[in-house]
């Protein structure tokens, strides 16, 4: 065994060379038998290596090895170094990064950590018998950047050619990096064969875009862009806007109020603004959630929605502020809605804004005296039709005691109650109203605890005694003000009453919730019929089960008004829940909508590879499937496929539609997707 040291070019380009047999002549240095080259952080191991002192070459023969260009592994029949101009030239090279994405190609060059790669086959599968493969002419790859751009690109899958492109470009280690991202496919029989481009541009660390045009052959075209951004480490936020316009065809087919459909959005979240720069204990946070579109198709034609509040035809936005500490609570929210089934919103009443301040409960005087502050400000807004402007009071104050140490609680409290509306946008006789009044309430309580052993048993009853007080309304009546300004808001003093109720719950000796129940009925002083409906909640758990009803009877009309049963098991391999939901119209509610469905989901897993899932909901009344889904995915190292066929009620322009939607992905880790779908 020898070793042999030379300088290439300086002092920091020191080659060394360790082999069975090293030789030396006045141009040339040759090796052989179990070579092992260190130079320029890289240890390359070959069978025969030579050096020419002259041309500064560097040659490789035989199961050539080299690690440590950025943790990747090159093996290759021949390689040659130019330690001069450092660049590489490759035979045969058989390339794996850290993230097991192999490449082979006939013939590659390196300089200065960039890669030309000539015909190349890469996959992260199996070397011998890949699953997916990615084959293409030639391909340049940045090993710095970790970003590889590949051209004139077949996609197989199984050896079947599934998809092709020009031109593609991705990063091996999944690190966002811009570049075309893998299309969209799919196909509706109302709108044609769908084809989506998404486009994608990592602006810096903090922000990027991803531009997503798209045809619909039978509608048209359109384009949605949407903006990701963290401003700092405790918020981010994304904006959205898009644009298509449907052709005069499908407009006059489908009946539609409008050709186009645009809108923006805006999601943003803080958790700090200004409490850094306030007094120590101090919490703020900023939430946005904002949608503005002409109508719904404008959220139904995009890929991948923004979180909103349900894709339902009244559209709601929200902006809420708040300033906290142990003490005292500041807010400000504002809501904005959008229905799309009226061609304009001008006499949609909004909430622009509300301002709300609370003092928690604080003791005064005694421990046993404590009062609680409510303020609030709201300003219900519209172009069309009467406004309201409102300032809100409210204070209550109580003393509680405790009697037979501690075994029985009660407390007697006093709720005061101020407000004054402002009305505005029309000319009123009374364009002014306030409202005071004062309850007192009287509350009897206990909570009582007792360990079995094997269990542990907690008992809360309560009764509970309110009493209205007095009431002052100026400068008129509620009654005597105009429907419009009564429609606003409501006032008055409740009614007088009993209220009991029971709660318990059962505990095992690990204090691991078994069993609880919540039962509580009001009993009325003046109604003609005393007792007002009766509610009991209750769940029981036993092992992996969980069986959870909700039902609410009304004893005036011996009927259930509504019920909510649930049985579901949750297994590591398996899971399902089985519900069943009812709403009864009764006379005292005559605008509910009636309900009468089973509802059930599952999944199952059957092996580390391959799941299921799905669910139904059946309405029993009519006997007919309102929504459904089947589905499942099957996963291995480098690949997996997922597939589902499923069921939906879409809201549209013009109202309902039942959409069956059937749907493919493929996923070629660690970096790409297809997807296709079809809908009828």
């Amino acid at each position: 065994m020898g070793t042999y040291s030379l300088n290439a070019i300086e002092a920091k380009n020191k080659i060394e060379v360790t082999a069975e047999n090293v030789e030396s002549t006045k141009t040339t240095v040759y090796a052989k038998g179990e070579v092992l080259v260190y130079y320029d952080g890289a240890v390359i191991k070959s069978s025969s290596v030579s050096y020419d002192k002259v041309t500064k070459l560097l040659r490789f023969d035989g199961n050539v090895e080299m690690i440590g260009y950025k943790g990747t592994k090159e093996h290759m029949a021949h390689l040659e170094i130019d330690t001069k101009s450092k660049e590489v030239t490759f035979e045969e090279l058989f390339f794996v990064t850290k993230n097991d994405v192999w490449l082979f190609t006939d013939k590659a060059r390196r300089s200065e950590g960039n890669y030309s790669f000539g015909r190349s086959v890469l996959s992260s599968c199996n070397v011998d018998d890949p699953i997916w493969k990615m084959v293409f002419s030639h391909s340049l790859y940045d090993s710095k950047e970790k970003y590889m751009k590949i051209y004139d690109t077949k996609v197989y899958f199984a050896d079947i050619p599934i998809f092709y492109t020009p031109y593609m470009a991705f990063s091996t280690y999944n690190e966002r990096s811009s570049g075309l991202l893998f299309p969209l496919f799919g196909y509706s029989v109302e709108e044609g064969f769908v084809y989506e481009q998404p486009m994608y541009w990592a602006i810096s660390p903090s922000m990027d875009i991803e531009f997503n045009p798209q045809i619909r052959t039978k509608r048209s075209i359109g384009f949605y862009s949407t903006f990701r951004f963290a401003d700092s480490n405790h918020s981010s936020g994304k904006l959205r806007v898009g644009y298509f316009k449907d052709n005069d065809k499908y407009v006059a087919d489908y009946n539609l109020p409008n050709n186009t459909h645009h809108g923006l959005e805006f999601n943003y979240e803080s958790s700090q603004i200004i409490s850094d720069r306030l007094a120590k204990g101090y919490t703020d946070g900023l939430y946005i959630n904002a949608t503005f579109l002409n109508d719904i198709d404008y959220l139904n034609l995009q890929k991948t929605q923004l979180k909103h509040f349900g894709l339902v035809p009244l559209q709601e936005s929200r902006l809420n502020y708040y300033l906290y500490n142990t003490n005292y609570y500041a807010g400000v929210n504002a809501k904005y809605f959008i229905d799309t089934r009226k061609t304009d919103n001008d006499d949609t009443l909004q909430i622009l804004p509300s301002v709300q301040f609370n003092k928690y409960v604080d003791h005064f005087i005694w421990n046993n005296f404590t009062y609680s502050v409510n303020f609030n400000m709201k300003n219900f807004y519209r172009k069309i039709g009467t406004t309201l402007k409102q300032a809100e009071l409210k204070i209550p104050l109580a003393f509680t005691s405790s009697l037979f140490d501690d075994f029985l609680n009660f407390t007697f409290s006093e709720d005061l109650y101020y407000s004054k509306f402002y009305f505005g946008n029309e000319v009123y006789v009374n364009d002014k109203f306030e409202y005071y009044s004062n309850t007192h309430k009287i509350k009897i309580f206990t909570d009582l605890t007792k360990n079995y052993g094997k269990f542990i048993h907690v008992l809360q009853p309560s009764f509970e005694y309110v009493k209205p007080g007095k009431e002052s309304e100026s400068p008129i009546k509620f009654d005597d003000l105009i429907e419009e300004q009564k429609a606003l808001f409501t006032v008055g003093l409740p009614e007088e009453h009993y209220t009991f109720s029971l709660n318990h719950y059962l505990y095992d000796e690990n204090m691991k919730l078994k069993f609880y129940q919540r039962f509580s009925q009001i009993y009325y002083v003046d109604r003609s019929y005393k007792f007002s409906d009766l509610s009991n909640e209750m769940q029981y758990n036993w092992k992996n089960w969980r069986f959870y009803n909700d039902i609410v009877y009304a004893p005036e009309y011996k009927r259930i008004r509504t019920s909510s049963t649930h049985i579901s098991w949750d297994h590591n391999i398996y899971k399902f829940s089985l519900g069943h939901t009812y709403k009864k119209i009764l006379v005292d509610q005559p605008n509910i909508l009636p309900a009468n469905d089973v509802s059930l989901t599952f999944s199952y897993i059957y092996n580390e590879k391959i799941n299921f899932n799905g669910g139904f909901t059946y309405n029993i009344d009519d006997s007919s499937s309102k929504q459904w889904r089947f589905g499942g995915s099957y996963k291995e190292d480098c690949w997996s496929v997922s597939a589902s066929i499923r069921q939906d009620i879409t809201p549209r322009p013009t109202g309902y539609t039942t959409d069956n939607t059937f749907y493919v992905q493929f996923n070629f880790i660690p970096f790409v997707s297809l997807g296709t779908g079809e809908v009828k």
